[in-house]
C-alpha cells in the first residue's frame, strides 16, 4: 500500500468517522473499496467499481477524493442521491477530516427558478398562496426548497430553461439563481451534479469548471442520460416559453396577436411532423423532408418577427433553437441514430437518439479528467463487466467488484413457484401473481411489493386485487398515486401492498420491517417493439453479433437484479423473493439471471410460508433482531 492509501485506512480505522456519523462502524468492504479508489486516483485512467448494497460506497469515494486534494466531480442519476451526498455524507466527512474544502451542489437548470420569468408572469397564473413568498425570498431558487409540491404544469412556466435563457443579455443576470449556482460550482473542491448536467455541460465547453477527478455514481444509468443529452427532442412543449414570453410581454395587443399567430403556426408545423402517429414508432427524416421544411420556415418567420423587439429575445432564441433541431433532423443518419415518435404524454415528442454513445462518452467525458471512477451496485452480468464495458465505451477500464456485506443465503429465500402459466398467458399469470401476493401480504401484515414488467399486467392484477382485497391491508397502485406519495404512505404504515412498474424497480429503499416480500411477474426483457431497443439490436446484428446475447439478455439481467435488490437493504432485513416466470429455470439463458442476482437460498413453494413464520414473524419483525 502507498502512503496515500495508508492515510485513507487511518481515517476509516480511526475515531473521526465514528464521532461524525451516528452509528458508524468499520466495514471491511467499504475500506477495501476506499483504498481501491485511492489507488485509482494515484494511477489515473478509467475504472469500473461495482459496490453491492450495504458497502457504503458514498463514503468510500468521498473520503479519498477529499484527502487527495484534487478537484472532484461526483455525478449521480437522481436528485435524491445528490441531496444525500450534499446534505448528509459530504458534511459528515468534512467534519471527520476537519477539512475546510468547499462542497457545492449544481442541479439541472430546470430545478431553478428563473427570475426573469417570475417577475414577468407573477400573478398571471393561479398559484398556491405561499409560492410567491417563496419565490421572492428563496436564496438559491432550488424548487426542492419549496415546502410543498408545486404542480409540474405550473413550475414549467417559471423554471429556468436552456431554450429561452438569454444569458448575459438578461436583466436579472446578476441575481440569476442558476448563474450564481454555476459561480459557486467554479469555486468548489467537490462538486455534486447529475449525469445530464455533466454531459451537457462538458459538451457546452464553458458550462462547467475544470476538474481532476470524476466519480460517476449510479453508473448503470449513464447510457440513458448520454442518449438524451447527445440526441434531439422536438415537440410542441418546446413552445411554452414562446407563448409565455409573448403573453407576458408589454407589447400592444395587436402586436401580441400577430406574434401569437406566428407561434401557433410553428406549433402546427411541429405537430405536422408526427401527424397521424398514435403509438411510439419509428420515424424517417427522409419521408418527412417537407414537414421539416415547414418547421424551419415557421421558426424563421417567428424568429424574424421577435427579433424586432428587445423584450422578445427569449422568444427569438427559442425559435432559433427549434430551427437548429429541425435542421439537424433533416441531415441525420439512420445508420448512427434512431429517430422515433414517443407517445403517451400530452403531446408526441420526436426523438433522435445515438445508437452507440460509448465512443462519445470515452472521447468527450472520461478524457476530460485525469481519473474517472464509474460505480454502481449493478455493473456486472453473471459476474462479468463486459456488458457495461461496451455500452459505456469503457473497454480499457480497470474493473473490480466488491460484493456485498449481506448474507443473502441466510437473510432471504428465492422461489420460482411450480405450475406457473406461460409468461405470455397474461390473465392466468395475473391470477398467480395476485394469489401469491395476497398470501404473502396476509402472512406478513402487508410489507409486500409486486413489480410488473408492463402496465397491462399491473392493471390485470389491480382488478383482481380490488375485487378480492385482503382484510385491513391497503392496496397502493402506481398511477392512482404518485411514486413519492406511495412510498411516503408505505413508510408511515407498511400494512400495504404496492403494485408498481418501471420506476419502482430501482431507487426504492424500504429497509428493516417495512418491506419483506417482493414478487416479480416476469423476467424484465425490454420490448423489442420499442424503436430504440430494436435499432440498437439491429446495429449489433449488423456487426455480426447476437443482439439477444449482447444486449437483450444482459439488460434484462441487470433489471432483474435491480428489482430483487429492493428487498434486502440492511444486515437485519429478511424476506422472500418470488419470480413468477418459469423461463428462469426452463431456458438455458435462465442461468444468466440466476448468476446475476444475489445468492438467495432457493426454496420450493411449501417452504415459503414456514420461512416467513420463522424469520419474518407475522407483523414483519425479523428474528435476526433478537
Amino acid at each position: 500500500m502507498t502512503l496515500f492509501q495508508d492515510k485513507i485506512e487511518d481515517v476509516f480505522r480511526g475515531e473521526s468517522l465514528v464521532s461524525a456519523i451516528p452509528g458508524y462502524s468499520l466495514r471491511g468492504l467499504q475500506l477495501d473499496m476506499a483504498c481501491s479508489v485511492g489507488a485509482a486516483l494515484e494511477r489515473g485512467g478509467l475504472h469500473l467499481f461495482e459496490a453491492g448494497t450495504g458497502i457504503g460506497k458514498s463514503l468510500a469515494y468521498i473520503v479519498p477524493a477529499l484527502l487527495s486534494g484534487q478537484k472532484t466531480f461526483i455525478s449521480t442519476a437522481t436528485i435524491t442521491l445528490q441531496d444525500q451526498l450534499a446534505e448528509k455524507d459530504a458534511p459528515a466527512v468534512l467534519d471527520a477530516l476537519g477539512s475546510d474544502a468547499k462542497v457545492t451542489v449544481l442541479k439541472g437548470r430546470n430545478n431553478y427558478l428563473c427570475l426573469r420569468k417570475w417577475r414577468a408572469g407573477v400573478n398571471r397564473l393561479d398559484l398556491p398562496e405561499d409560492f410567491p413568498e417563496w419565490a421572492d425570498s428563496t436564496e438559491d431558487g432550488d424548487i426542492s426548497s419549496y415546502g410543498t409540491n408545486l404542480p409540474g404544469g405550473l413550475w414549467r412556466h417559471y423554471r429556468s430553461d436552456v431554450l429561452d435563457c438569454i444569458g448575459t443579455s438578461c436583466s436579472e443576470r446578476s441575481a440569476c439563481h442558476f448563474y450564481r449556482a454555476r459561480i459557486r460550482a467554479r469555486g468548489a473542491d467537490l462538486l455534486i451534479l447529475n449525469h445530464h448536467l455533466l454531459i451537457s455541460g462538458l459538451l457546452s465547453a464553458d458550462a462547467l469548471p475544470e476538474a481532476d477527478v470524476l466519480v460517476i455514481d449510479e453508473g448503470h444509468r449513464l447510457e440513458d442520460a448520454a442518449s438524451e443529452c447527445m440526441g434531439i427532442a422536438l415537440g410542441q412543449g418546446a413552445l411554452l416559453p414562446v407563448f409565455d414570453g409573448i403573453a407576458f410581454s408589454e407589447l400592444p395587443v395587436d402586436r401580441k396577436a400577430e406574434l401569437l399567430e406566428m407561434a401557433r403556426r410553428l406549433s402546427e408545423a411541429i405537430s405536422g411532423l408526427t401527424s397521424g402517429v398514435t403509438d411510439t414508432s419509428v420515424w424517417s427524416p427522409v419521408e418527412h423532408l417537407e414537414e421539416i421544411g415547414d418547421v424551419l420556415e415557421a421558426a424563421s418567420v417567428l424568429r424574424t418577427g421577435a427579433e424586432a423587439c428587445e423584450d422578445l429575445l427569449p422568444v427569438s432564441q427559442t425559435a432559433s433553437m427549434i430551427a437548429s433541431s429541425a435542421g439537424t433532423l433533416k441531415d441525420i443518419s439512420m445508420e448512427t441514430h434512431c429517430c422515433f415518435v414517443e407517445t403517451g404524454g400530452r403531446h408526441p415528442i420526436l426523438r433522435a437518439v445515438p445508437l452507440d454513445v460509448g465512443p462519445d462518452l470515452r472521447d468527450q467525458v472520461y478524457s476530460s479528467f485525469d481519473s474517472t471512477i464509474v460505480t454502481s451496485a449493478t455493473l456486472t452480468v453473471a459476474g462479468e463487466f463486459d456488458f457495461y464495458r461496451e455500452r459505456l465505451g469503457a473497454e480499457e477500464a480497470l474493473t473490480r467488484s466488491f460484493g456485498s456485506p449481506f448474507d443473502y443465503s441466510v437473510q432471504a429465500v428465492l422461489s420460482i413457484p411450480g405450475q406457473l402459466p406461460r409468461h405470455d398467458s397474461h390473465d392466468d399469470l395475473a391470477g398467480k401473481v395476485w394469489d401469491w401476493g395476497r398470501r404473502l401480504a396476509e402472512a406478513l401484515g402487508g410489507r409486500t411489493l409486486l413489480l410488473f414488467t408492463s402496465y397491462r399486467n399491473l392493471e390485470l392484477v389491480r382488478k383482481l386485487a380490488f375485487a378480492d382485497p385482503p382484510d385491513d391491508i391497503r392496496i397502493m397502485v402506481q398511477g392512482d398515486m404518485s411514486r413519492s406519495a406511495i412510498l411516503e404512505e408505505f413508510r408511515k404504515d407498511s400494512r400495504g401492498i404496492i403494485l408498481g412498474t418501471s420506476s419502482f424497480w430501482e431507487g426504492v429503499d424500504l429497509p428493516g420491517e417495512m418491506l419483506q416480500a417482493v414478487v416479480i411477474d416476469r423476467l424484465p426483457f425490454s420490448s423489442p417493439g420499442h424503436p430504440l431497443i430494436r435499432a440498437r439490436m439491429d446495429l449489433i446484428e449488423r456487426r455480426g453479433e447476437s443482439s439477444f446475447g449482447k444486449y437483450s439478455l444482459p439488460l434484462a439481467a441487470v433489471r432483474l437484479r435491480q428489482g430483487v435488490g429492493r428487498l434486502i437493504r440492511s444486515s437485519m432485513d429478511t424476506g422472500v423473493v418470488l419470480i413468477m416466470d418459469r423461463r428462469i429455470t426452463s431456458k438455458g439463458y435462465g442461468k444468466v439471471f440466476l448468476n446475476s442476482i444475489p445468492p438467495f437460498m432457493r426454496v420450493d413453494d411449501e417452504d415459503i410460508l414456514p420461512f416467513i413464520m420463522e424469520h419474518c414473524r407475522p407483523g414483519g419483525v425479523s428474528s435476526l433482531e433478537e
